[in-house]
């Protein structure tokens, strides 16, 4: 479907543009670029998704917030595990988020309704968010689905944060709060120490990356946690402080994926005859004191400590589902 979407857009010629869909920047980014193209097509996807063959045939307009895709003419971005490749390049991996370099390559610096969704950018990509409106907007994108997500980009570009006041951001809005609570419910049963790692057999339809940032605020100065989401595919979330000796990118990128030193993570497949290798490779990487497991160790080894899981979420672990 994306794909037609972007091939009609060529066909009429408007401007195209493919943006990180996981959270505020990516968002804010795609926002920003509707702000400055009204007529233009946006895309999102996640940092893996951009090696797909379809979306590699295509020169885009506008990248924001992503690896290179193969042919770009305009590109903002500050993962420093990210290489520069467009022919314009808004690239500076020191700065606290890409849709500050978004808002330049778009002549938007001005904007107050840009500067309001860079402001909001860069506190969730820094992980100090100080508003109560950004907070909302952070929970919205973290929960919101596909489709959900374009529509709010729309309004975004419009409205700036007043768009929390409308649909569909009301409802993904509600559905975050509801989802942070067992965010918060997982964090108060962890034990507080400086490095965890921590496996979670089922994936709950939770964000473990406000997992790791709760876990931070909580003293945890470095956070792995696994998620297996099917028999071999993985996913790594790792958040580090960002003035401590810990890097994320250290675990990330030997295992495919990419970021920053303080938030990276990455997408793992395990060989078809070896579905516990990842679990394997991260504890012999990391070599954790013990390997804390959202719900029961199933013999995960003689230094697993069970988590006890809130009522609602012990249930879709019993039920083997949980994904959304």
């Amino acid at each position: 479907m994306d794909a037609l979407r972007v091939l009609a857009a060529k066909l009429q010629k408007r401007p195209v543009a493919l943006c990180d869909s996981n959270d505020v920047d990516g968002i804010a980014s795609a926002a920003l670029f509707k702000r400055k193209y009204p007529e233009g097509v946006v895309v999102l996807a996640g940092p893996s998704e951009v090696k797909k063959w379809w979306i590699k045939a295509f020169t885009w307009d506008f990248v924001a917030d992503l690896p290179c895709p193969g042919k770009a003419k305009v590109r903002a971005d500050h993962h420093k595990t990210n290489a520069p490749c467009a022919e314009v390049e808004f690239y500076d991996p020191e700065a606290p988020a890409a849709a500050v370099l978004a808002a330049k390559a778009l002549g938007l610096e001005e904007d107050p309704v840009a500067r309001e969704l860079v402001e909001a950018a860069v506190q969730t990509d820094t992980a100090d968010v100080r508003d109560p409106t950004v907070k909302k907007l952070d929970l919205a994108i973290r929960y919101g689905f596909a489709e959900e997500k374009l529509a709010a980009i729309e309004i975004l570009a419009k409205k700036g944060l007043a768009a929390l006041d409308e649909e569909p951001l009301k409802t993904m809005a509600a559905r975050g709060e509801e989802k942070e609570k067992l965010v918060l419910a997982i964090a108060e049963r962890v034990p507080p120490r400086e490095t965890l790692f921590i496996y979670n057999p089922v994936h709950l339809g939770i964000s473990y990356r406000a997992l790791t940032i709760e876990l931070q605020k909580r003293g945890a100065k470095f956070v792995n946690i696994l998620v297996r989401r099917a028999r071999r595919r993985y996913r790594l979330y790792c958040g580090a402080h960002k003035d401590g000796v810990y890097d994320c990118t250290k675990v990330a990128v030997p295992l495919g994926g990419g970021g920053h030193k303080y938030a990276a993570g990455a997408q793992i497949k395990a060989p078809l005859l070896d579905a516990e290798r990842p679990l394997r490779t991260l504890v012999e990487m990391l070599k954790p004191d013990v390997v804390y497991v959202l719900g029961p160790c199933n013999n995960i080894g003689p230094r697993c400590e069970e988590i006890k899981l809130p009522e609602s979420l012990d249930a879709l672990m019993r039920s083997g589902s949980g994904e959304r």
